[in-house]
C-alpha cells in the first residue's frame, strides 16, 4: 500500500484546485455552507462570509433570492465591479439545487445516500469538488465516496471500481493522507469535473495523464486520432489547395475572358462614341448654319421693320405737323374773325353812341328853343 500512498501523495501534488478550500462556515446550513464555497470563486473568504451574511437578513428564504434578477442581488452586497460576477454566481448555483434537488436545502445529504448520489451525479455549475466538500460537511468528516471519485481513482490505478459503498472505503481510507481527506476529495472531485468525464474524458489536458494508466491509453488514442486528423486535414489541405489551382486557373481564364471581352466592348464602344460625335459635330454645324439662316432672315425682317415703322412714324409726324399747322391757321383765322367782329361791334357800339349824343343834343337844343319861345311867349 506504501506505494500507492506515495503516488497518491504524488497525485494530490499535481492537481492545482481552481479556487480556494473553504473552511466551515460555524452555524450555516448545508445549502449555506455550498453558497460560501462558491462566492470563494469570485470573492476573499472576508467578502464570501459577509455576503452570506447580507443575504440571509435581505431575504425571508433562499428561494426569493433565487428568482431575483442579478442587478437587485447585486444591490445588496456593496462589492463594486464583482458585485454582478458573484450575484450571477448565486443565481446559478441556487438554480442547480433546485433543478437537481426539487427543493430549496440540502439538509437530506446528512440521511438519504441515495438522494446524495443523485444530487451529486450531474453537477456542471457546482462540481464535484464543492460537492464533495458538501458531503464531507454532512457526514461529520467523513470522507465522501462517490461514483464520481470511483472513476478517477480506478483510471489512475488507486483502486479497483465496485458498486459497493463500503468495499469502495475500506479500499480508498488506507491511502487518503492522514487529515486531509476534504483535501483529497476536493482535489479529485475537480479532476472528475474538469477531465476525468464518465462518457468523454479530456485526457489530454488532465495533469494526471502521466501517472494514469487509462489516460495515457486515452492519450495514446487522443495522439493518434490526432495525428489521423491532421492527415486528413492535410490531405484535405492538399486537396483543396489542388482545388484552389485549378479554381485560380479558372478564374484566371474567366478574368482574360473578361478582359478581352471588356477590351472589345470597350473599342466599340470608343468607335460607335467617335461615330455619335462626328454625328453630333455635323449635326451641330448644320444647326449652327441653319440657325445664322434664320437669324440672317430675322435681322432682314426686323430691319425692314424697323424701316416701315420709321416711315409709319415719319408720315404720322407730318400728318400730325399738318393737322397741327391747320389747327394754328384755323385757329388764326378764328382769332382775326373775332377781331373784327369785336372791331366792327365797337364801331357799332361807337357810331350808336354817337348817334346818341347828336339825339341828345338836338334834344336839348330843341328843349331850349321850347323854352326860349315859351319865355317870349310869355313876355308878349
Amino acid at each position: 500500500m506504501s506505494k500507492k500512498t506515495d503516488l497518491t501523495t504524488k497525485l494530490l501534488a499535481k492537481i492545482q484546485p481552481e479556487h480556494p478550500l473553504p473552511e466551515p462556515l460555524s452555524e450555516a446550513n448545508l445549502l449555506e455552507q455550498g453558497l460560501y464555497a462558491i462566492l470563494l470563486r469570485k470573492l476573499t473568504p472576508a467578502q464570501a462570509k459577509d455576503t452570506v451574511v447580507r443575504l440571509r437578513n435581505a431575504y425571508k428564504d433562499w428561494n426569493e433570492l433565487r428568482i431575483c434578477q442579478a442587478q437587485e442581488i447585486n444591490g445588496h452586497l456593496d462589492l463594486g465591479s464583482k458585485g454582478m460576477a458573484a450575484a450571477a454566481d448565486i443565481r446559478e448555483y441556487l438554480q442547480e439545487v433546485f433543478q437537481r434537488s426539487h427543493g430549496m436545502e440540502l439538509e437530506f445529504l446528512r440521511d438519504d445516500v441515495q438522494g446524495s448520489q443523485r444530487f451529486v451525479s450531474i453537477l456542471p455549475f457546482i462540481g464535484m469538488g464543492t460537492a464533495h466538500y458538501l458531503l464531507w460537511l454532512a457526514s461529520k468528516g467523513e470522507l465522501p465516496v462517490t461514483p464520481a471519485l470511483m472513476r478517477v481513482l480506478d483510471r489512475v490505478g488507486l483502486v479497483s471500481r465496485t458498486a459497493s459503498p463500503k468495499k469502495a472505503r475500506a479500499a480508498i481510507e488506507p491511502i487518503v493522507p492522514n487529515g486531509k481527506e476534504l483535501e483529497f476529495a476536493v482535489r479529485f472531485g475537480e479532476v472528475a469535473s474538469r477531465w476525468c468525464d464518465a462518457r468523454k474524458p479530456l485526457c489530454h489536458q488532465c495533469v494526471l495523464v502521466d501517472d494514469c494508466k487509462h489516460g495515457k491509453k486515452a492519450f495514446r488514442d487522443w495522439k493518434i486520432a490526432q495525428e489521423r486528423l491532421e492527415q486528413q486535414r492535410a490531405r484535405e489541405a492538399a486537396r483543396l489547395a489542388i482545388l484552389q489551382k485549378k479554381e485560380d486557373e479558372k478564374r484566371k481564364k474567366e478574368e482574360e475572358k473578361r478582359k478581352k471581352r471588356e477590351a472589345l466592348e470597350a473599342d466599340k464602344r470608343a468607335k460607335e462614341a467617335s461615330r455619335l460625335a462626328k454625328i453630333a459635330e455635323r449635326k451641330k454645324a448644320e444647326d449652327a448654319a441653319k440657325a445664322a439662316k434664320l437669324k440672317a432672315v430675322a435681322d432682314a425682317k426686323a430691319k425692314a421693320e424697323a424701316e416701315r415703322v420709321r416711315k409709319q412714324k415719319e408720315l404720322e409726324q407730318k400728318k400730325l405737323a399738318a393737322l397741327a399747322e391747320s389747327k394754328r391757321l384755323e385757329e388764326q383765322r378764328r382769332k382775326e374773325a373775332e377781331r373784327k367782329k369785336l372791331e366792327a361791334k365797337k364801331a357799332a357800339e361807337k357810331k350808336a353812341a354817337e348817334a346818341k349824343k347828336a339825339a341828345e343834343k338836338k334834344a336839348l337844343e330843341a328843349k331850349k328853343k321850347a323854352e326860349a319861345a315859351k319865355k317870349k311867349a310869355k313876355k308878349k
